[in-house]
């Protein structure tokens, strides 16, 4: 495949999957060396992980260039995302006293360092995208010893970001994985809840797609049907 047929065809999958805006979040396309580059503004991460594998699964291309942004609910500098960042690995207390180093540029958050386990990173991971004025997380955390990665490690990871959330009820939730695929089932009191809690699975570094199953019911009190 060409390069413009490659990029025709993202562009039609993304049109026809996501049912992607391309007024409101125009995105540049264009292929280099084999890759696929995509550049511009998405709306959340869950789209910009759909539109990075929609491009991994294209014929020939040999890989995918990650230019992608999303939309930030607040606007912030570079030294405001990074004393958040500060401050967020401070007050956990499971990552106190870890080496984790913090770049921020153009509203990435580029994180390095030395950790001691794959759920460490993952945390570490979803703080940073907590960060309101975050447009995109780099975890290049590594692991000491390596760790061998799991569908149980992500579920446990996906369940801790849940009890760290203030916004959820994680006992009224249950997580499990398939093939880098978390599904989220339970009860919440609200939509603001549900969405909130898939958003911490996508937010998980590893996870490709989440099945949200999630049941909201404002008269219930929480608990897992």
């Amino acid at each position: 495949m060409n390069s413009q047929a490659a990029v025709k065809t993202l562009k039609a999958m993304l049109m026809e999957e996501l049912k992607f805006d391309p007024n409101g979040f125009p995105i540049a396309l264009s292929v280099q060396d084999g890759s696929v580059v995509m550049e511009g503004m998405v709306e959340n991460v869950a789209i910009k992980k759909k539109a990075l594998l929609l491009a991994m699964g294209i014929d020939d291309v040999q890989g995918v260039v990650d230019r992608l942004r999303v939309r930030p609910s607040v606007k912030m500098s570079d030294d405001e995302i990074r004393d958040h960042m500060m401050d967020a690995l401070t007050e956990e207390s499971a990552l106190n006293g870890l080496d984790i180093k913090i770049e921020v540029r153009d509203g990435v958050v580029d994180l390095e360092g030395q950790v001691w386990s794959l759920s460490h990173k993952r945390l570490a991971g979803v703080l940073a995208w907590w960060i309101p004025g975050a447009l995109d997380v780099i975890n290049s955390i590594e692991v000491s010893p390596p760790e061998a990665d799991s569908e149980g490690e992500i579920s446990d990871a996906v369940r801790l970001a849940l009890e760290k959330d203030r916004l959820v009820d994680a006992q009224s939730l249950k997580v499990s994985t398939e093939g880098y695929v978390v599904t989220l089932e339970g009860v919440t009191g609200s939509d603001a809840e549900r969405e909130a809690a898939e958003e911490d699975a996508w937010f998980t570094w590893g996870v490709n797609n989440v099945v949200n199953r999630i049941i909201v019911d404002e008269a219930s009190v929480h608990k897992l049907p």
